[in-house]
């Protein structure tokens, strides 16, 4: 072992656990061959494993200039084992380890990979049982391979032929299915326990399946199934693994969660996710979906125990009830009908009743569309302007364009009543293009009255986004308004570019070499902030305003906030921090180095010509 290995920062750990043995493994060499023969670097006890079953291979990284290993399915001569490999519940030929991964073998073998940072002393404290602490030194120096500690289970399997087993995907979604989940759950409860971290569990439940299945068949019940599995893969971060539990249910398992609210926020996250339906052929169907949590050591800290209390959790859920009433101007209350907009269609089984409603569903869109388009028309619906304040030099770095309805007869309502309505309507695309007009033309305008220039930034829905005529929408607004586009800056949130993060990085791409500014919204909500700003082209990240708002009921909890700033600052990204309210909180955003900030500490949303006065009387802001 070189001397870099003994003395250097970071460590790579593999944990592997069979039925004989659970060892920890100090990575040092270049490469190493797993399998159940002996002539193995690292043999593998169990009849299901291959002889040669997988190789691990250290690789210098081309984005970070750091040493990473890669496993690939059986030898480098190509051939490869019968059961497979699963990382994270994904079954893949080849694969770059990050931190954290768990590895099933396709049997009863797992392993999890970690790569640590500390001197050797540090990593046993962590990882050793404290019989073996005292000869962790020695250990260093005389064993390239080192193996930190190896418990053992039982009677070491003969070498003879492999036992195939293909039970561990569901065949359907290709999902990991109950039995390789408990697999995963346990080997991410045994690290929690060794590191004294938190595991989480999501238990969805998809309620009104059984009627699209005895309605439409179920051929297309099954590309529903389909559809959404691959949907929740990419709602999750690196490392989580979502399996198929049951016919119509999803558990997701989080074995890294960091605080106590990671788990509401990532399942807050896929209900919202949701809230648009879900299209497959020339269906479209709303989900009805409920959803429960349990998290080790808080809720229990036994794994039956966890599975018991989160299925449990879910039969005390209450169904979702949804409202009747269309939107109108006789008094009925607009915002109760638009709380939902999984009401722009209701599915139910093909009888008589359900073609009734079929009809009024249908007829309830027209109604919205409609009266959103005579909004519009009526000047009903506006944009408000709130400014970013560099807090540094006092300036304004951008005005956000707010979109508001001034209802004759309801009075105000919020954009998340009625944008959803627009956005899975045939609205989407004039709603689009009316803000984005709108936003330039002011922008330009502002410019025409001298006031110093400035971005106009505006916010795109998840329907507005994927839009097949976006770039379209956009490139004609900047010419109509005569805007130069790097005064134009787009934002879009997290959970929007997770939906399709291939079409997503595309479109981007696309948007930036229009000279466009893209800035991405709610930033450290959905967990994979680093992935996005590695390889998306991101020109500001806008924290979310929950992390801020925390600051109110304890200052000193700032971990998570320096965390993401330092994050965004490090990747050269403009950080801008929502929803600061008080002076104490930009106190300790200003100590955080944050430099720009937005909310009502400074101005409250304001209407075009509330805001021309701001900016005509405020080239920087008094702090």
């Amino acid at each position: 072992m070189n001397k870099d290995t003994v003395t250097g920062e970071v460590k790579h750990i593999l944990v592997l656990e069979d039925s004989v043995y659970r060892r920890t493994i100090i990575l040092d060499d270049s490469q190493y061959t797993l399998g159940r023969h002996s002539s193995n670097t690292i043999q593998m006890h169990s009849r299901q494993a291959s002889r040669k079953h997988a190789t691990l291979f250290r690789k210098l990284s081309s984005k970070t200039n750091q040493e990473v290993f890669w496993i690939i399915d059986g030898d480098l001569d190509g051939e490869k084992s019968q059961n497979g490999i699963y990382i994270n519940g994904e079954k893949c030929l080849v694969r770059e380890l990050k931190d954290g991964d768990l590895i099933n073998f396709g049997c009863d073998i797992n392993a999890s990979y970690h790569c640590l940072n500390g001197s050797p002393n540090m990593l046993s404290q962590e990882w050793m049982p404290q019989a073996l602490l005292t000869q962790s030194d020695n250990l260093l120096q005389r064993k390239s391979t080192l193996i930190l500690s190896e418990l053992n289970f039982g009677k070491v399997h003969p070498d003879d032929e492999t036992c195939q087993d293909d039970s561990y995907l569901d065949p359907l979604t290709q999902l990991p299915n109950r039995t390789l989940f408990l697999e995963y759950l346990y080997i991410a409860l045994s690290n929690a326990r060794r590191q004294k971290k938190q595991v989480g569990l999501i238990l969805l439940n998809l309620s009104n399946l059984t009627e699209v299945n005895q309605a439409l068949g179920i051929s297309i019940g099954d590309q529903l199934l389909r559809q959404i599995s691959k949907q929740l893969r990419n709602c999750l971060r690196h490392g989580d693994i979502v399996s198929r539990w049951a016919g119509d249910k999803f558990m997701l398992l989080l074995p890294q969660v960091q605080m106590s609210d990671d788990l509401e926020k990532v399942q807050s996250r896929i209900l919202n996710f949701y809230t648009a339906p879900v299209s497959v052929e020339q269906y479209s169907f709303p989900l009805q979906i409920a959803s429960s949590t349990a998290i080790y050591p808080k809720d229990s800290e036994e794994l039956q125990a966890l599975l018991n209390i989160v299925q449990q959790n879910l039969k005390q859920m209450p169904k979702p009830q949804m409202p009747a009433n269309p939107p109108s101007d006789d008094g009925a209350p607009i915002s109760a009908f638009m709380a939902n907009p999984q009401n722009l269609v209701s599915f139910s089984a093909s009888t008589p009743q359900a073609i009734n409603q079929a009809t009024i569903n249908h007829a309830r869109i027209n109604k919205v569309e409609k009266r959103l388009q005579r909004a519009l028309d009526q000047g009903e619906i506006s944009l408000y302007y709130q400014p970013q304040v560099n807090v540094k030099t006092g300036n304004i770095e951008a005005m956000e364009a707010l979109v508001r309805w001034q209802h004759p007869q309801q009075g105000m309502i919020s954009p998340k009543q009625f944008l959803p309505w627009a956005d899975n309507s045939e609205m989407v695309l004039p709603m689009s293009q009316w803000i984005l007009t709108t936003a330039c033309t002011q922008n330009k305008t502002w410019q025409y009255q001298r006031i110093e220039p400035l971005k106009v930034s505006v916010n795109l829905s998840d329907k507005q986004f994927y839009h097949p005529q976006l770039l379209e929408t956009v490139t004609e607004a900047l010419a109509n308004s005569k805007l130069e586009p790097h005064w134009l800056e787009l934002e879009m949130t997290e959970s929007t570019v997770l939906r399709n993060f291939a079409s997503s990085k595309k479109l981007m791409q696309a948007l930036e070499s229009l000279g466009i500014q893209l800035s991405l919204d709610d930033f450290g909500v959905d967990y994979a902030s680093i992935r996005y700003l590695q390889e998306l082209p991101i020109h500001k990240v806008k924290i979310d305003k929950s992390f801020v708002a925390q600051l109110s009921d304890d200052p000193q909890n700032t971990m998570m906030l320096s965390a993401l700033i330092n994050l965004g600052q490090g990747f050269n990204i403009q950080v801008v921090a929502e929803g600061v309210e008080t002076q104490s909180q930009l106190n300790v955003l200003q100590n955080l180095h944050c430099v720009i900030m937005q909310g009502y500490r400074f101005s409250q949303p304001l209407l075009t010509e509330d805001a021309t006065k701001f900016l005509l009387q405020h080239h920087t802001v008094k702090l």
